[in-house]
């Protein structure tokens, strides 16, 4: 039967062999050793026995199996009963899974632990397997029409361009060009602009009041507009198709400003701590936000099914690893077919990602070494992007989407809403126009 580690430990042989030789050390009749975890996805997957007891399986799991076997021991999985990383207490005690090492109820917390100067005095942290960021995880909304959208086909810079070049247009006539007789320069004036947007507006322009000479610049307005405005037609029959794809929480500052969002953290992680002792900025803002009664706590367990339950309906956020949001999406996926998530621009902030041990223990030192090997090669990366399958689906989703359906009010109430101004505005000048023409009337009698 194999000996517990703490027994084999006391072999003055062993650890004198485990001190000075860390790197070629190994266990000669074997050893168990006790480790805890909680259920992480992508970095470890806990299962849960009839029996009571516990396996694992994930990335976690294959360095720790490759570990055991180059240093000759076997493991058995115990997990804390809060389900948490674990935080100090009162009392001086730690809860979670750091609780159970600095009790010795277990040698190592296999789980991704960011670095605080207040775990670093109960644990030792072992080499760190990667790098992440803390991210918000958000429900994509429902396919929209924009009905502005028959503005998009030209960038404004375009727009000014065109609008630009009719100024010009119209001065360089107006300025140089003849004068018919007996017409008035307001009158010429108005009449030529007028007739430069018939042009660009494509409809019948009379050129009547232009020169020989001057129809050259009159043609080249003429061949710009036209040019112009059939790229417009063409590119709006596309853009009427298109459907935009609401992403609107980027920023942990749009998180905070809209009263309709909440926020959903793990308990008893870096990110409780983070909240607990800052109080400025765009990430004491997000603190701020447990005093209103908008953040609220889920265990690493149930994270994916917070993101199926509430994440979805648009109005909570999910802050935790990015690695482990990916994870959720790709599962999500899986179990869907559809891209219904994303993940925001800002990130909260970035940590490596470290497994913990019992303080000061020697055969720290001799996994430590193996465990900074298994980095180094990227074998530890390669695990992961394997136990992510679907790592790139939806990463890059479109914002957008096309569609083919016959056009609606709703794709086009922009346009109407644009005309009825502009003949509300007709209507208005035309009423001035009477009111004036009524004035001179009577003045002239």
């Amino acid at each position: 039967m194999v000996r517990l580690l703490e027994e084999v430990m006391e072999d003055p042989e062993v650890l004198r062999d485990v001190r000075d030789n860390p790197t070629t050390f190994r266990f000669k009749e074997g050893a168990l050793m006790t480790v805890t975890t909680v259920h992480r996805p992508p970095h470890v997957t806990l299962i849960n026995h009839q029996d009571g007891t516990y396996s694992i399986t994930g990335p976690l799991a294959q360095l720790m199996d490759t570990v055991a076997t180059s240093l000759n021991f076997t493991y058995r999985v115990v997990t804390p009963p809060d389900g948490t990383f674990g935080t100090a207490t009162p009392n001086s005690s730690w809860s979670g899974m750091i609780g159970q090492v600095t009790r010795k109820e277990a040698m190592i917390a296999l789980a991704p632990y960011a670095t605080t100067w207040e775990r670093y005095q109960a644990v030792d942290y072992l080499h760190h397997i990667t790098h992440d960021y803390a991210s918000m995880l958000n429900g994509k909304g429902r396919p929209e029409i924009n009905p502005w959208g028959f503005v998009f086909p030209l960038q404004p810079l375009v727009w000014a361009a065109l609008l630009a070049a009719l100024v010009v247009a119209w001065l360089a006539i107006v300025l140089m060009g003849t004068k018919p007789v007996g017409s008035g320069h307001l009158t010429r004036s108005t009449h030529l602009l007028f007739q430069y947007l018939r042009v660009l507006l494509q409809q019948n322009a009379r050129l009547d009041m232009v020169g020989g000479r001057e129809r050259v610049l009159v043609g080249g307005w003429l061949v710009v507009a036209m040019m112009v405005m059939w790229s417009y037609s063409g590119n709006l029959v596309s853009l009427l198709a298109v459907r935009h794809i609401p992403q609107p929480i980027q920023k942990m500052r749009d998180v905070a400003d809209d009263s309709s969002q909440n926020i959903i953290i793990e308990p008893k992680t870096i990110m409780t701590h983070t909240f607990s002792i800052v109080k400025t900025g765009d990430v004491g803002s997000l603190a701020a936000l447990g005093d209103v009664g908008r953040i609220k706590y889920v265990v690493s367990s149930e994270l994916q099914c917070a993101a199926e339950t509430m994440v979805s309906d648009g109005h909570h956020a999910l802050i935790t690893c990015k690695l482990c949001l990916i994870k959720i999406i790709s599962d999500l996926f899986y179990k869907t077919g559809q891209c219904n998530y994303y993940i925001s621009e800002e990130d909260v902030f970035h940590t490596p990602q470290n497994m913990v041990g019992r303080k000061g223990h020697p055969i720290i030192a001799a996994i430590n070494r193996r465990i900074q090997a298994l980095v180094e090669s990227g074998l530890y990366e390669h695990w992961l992007d394997n136990n992510i399958p679907f790592y790139r689906t939806c990463r890059r989703s479109p914002s957008t989407i096309t569609v083919q359906e016959p056009l609606a009010i709703v794709n086009l109430w922009g346009m109407m809403v644009l005309l009825g101004a502009g003949q509300l505005l007709a209507l208005f000048a035309f009423c001035v126009e009477i009111e004036v023409g009524r004035h001179v009337n009577e003045e002239e009698s």
